[in-house]
């Protein structure tokens, strides 16, 4: 495990185990500490954890329809373990062992995906580097690389509850997204993006979450600034997120049975929520989405902020 902290009382810690982030505090608006994140007291609890609490995902986070796409003529076959999809790659990056390392800027993860691991071609190498700055920003820099053209999808899945207890019904959300993905049977992508005008999906004012409800793909605008932000009135913490790839998966904790988590602490649906940066889910098999091609020797960079605030 590595931990670290900032000059304002932030502090976090990662294991190599699925490189997950296992703890996240934050002060409250009267500057009471509170782990934000989803996690377990200890290693069987991340073992046999099936919600990737916290975990960095790869080789392809989110659905890929029928656990199956083409590249280069070839059909590549990968694990059905959502009914017939293949959900966050397989036995993924979030069941793998990373490496550790200190840095002069905070932690670095690194892990060696084979050719062929979970079905995928080329031989990737995959590091990320996590910072927390004396500015509050928590910064997770991804970077890969194959030696096989290959398609590529990483995030954190991290749980959120910037409460530190209860649902997350009460939380306001904002998200720069004016489309999101419809999606049909398996929670595949079906169509092109649709408008969230006049939906339950329109989060381009910040307003409560409400029903946790929500396990959908939200297409972020184009440029800089702010892609999505949650504030907790209650603690008068907020988060500002900012980020480099297309979309962010929102989950409201929809799936999430009941579980035992860090000190005896009971989660279930709507007890946290995350914000997944990543490409579409299914964009090997859809041509007219953003692609996820990582070609042979190209390096993949990407790179999403957490800033923290209370008020």
């Amino acid at each position: 495990m590595f931990a670290l902290k900032n000059k304002n009382g932030l502090s976090l810690e990662m294991l190599e185990y699925g490189a997950v982030l296992r703890s996240l505090i934050v002060p409250d608006r009267n500057g009471e500490p509170g782990d934000i994140v989803l996690g377990y007291d200890g290693e069987a609890g991340y073992r046999n954890d099936r919600a990737c609490l916290g975990a960095t995902i790869g080789r392809y986070a989110n659905r890929i329809a029928n656990a199956s796409f083409e590249l280069n003529g070839i059909t590549y076959h990968l694990p059905e373990n959502e009914g017939h999809n293949c959900l966050h790659g397989g036995e993924g990056f979030h069941k793998r062992k990373w490496s550790g390392s200190m840095t002069d800027t905070g932690v670095r993860m690194s892990l060696v995906s084979p050719d062929g691991d979970q079905g995928f071609p080329g031989r990737l190498k995959a590091d990320l580097d996590v910072t927390l700055d004396d500015s509050n920003r928590l910064i997770l820099d991804y970077t890969a690389v194959s030696d096989a053209d290959t398609v590529i999808n990483l995030t954190n899945h991290s749980y959120f509850n910037l409460a530190c207890g209860g649902t997350v019904e009460t939380t306001e959300l904002y998200l720069a997204a004016d489309e999101y993905l419809p999606v049909g049977p398996g929670l595949i992508p079906a169509g092109a993006p649709k408008s969230v005008e006049g939906s339950e999906y329109d989060f381009r004012t910040r307003r409560p979450i409400k029903e946790p409800i929500y396990d959908n793909c939200f297409v972020l605008r184009p440029g800089g600034g702010v892609k999505a932000e949650a504030y907790d009135p209650g603690s008068g913490r907020g988060m500002r997120m900012y980020t480099d790839m297309p979309a962010v998966q929102f989950y409201s904790a929809v799936w999430l049975g009941d579980t035992v988590g860090k000190n005896g602490d009971r989660y279930g649906r709507g007890s946290a929520f995350c914000l997944e940066t990543q490409f579409y889910p299914d964009a090997p098999n859809r041509p007219d989405f953003p692609s996820a091609l990582l070609k042979a020797g190209e390096v993949f960079k990407s790179r999403t902020v957490f800033e923290f605030y209370v008020q």
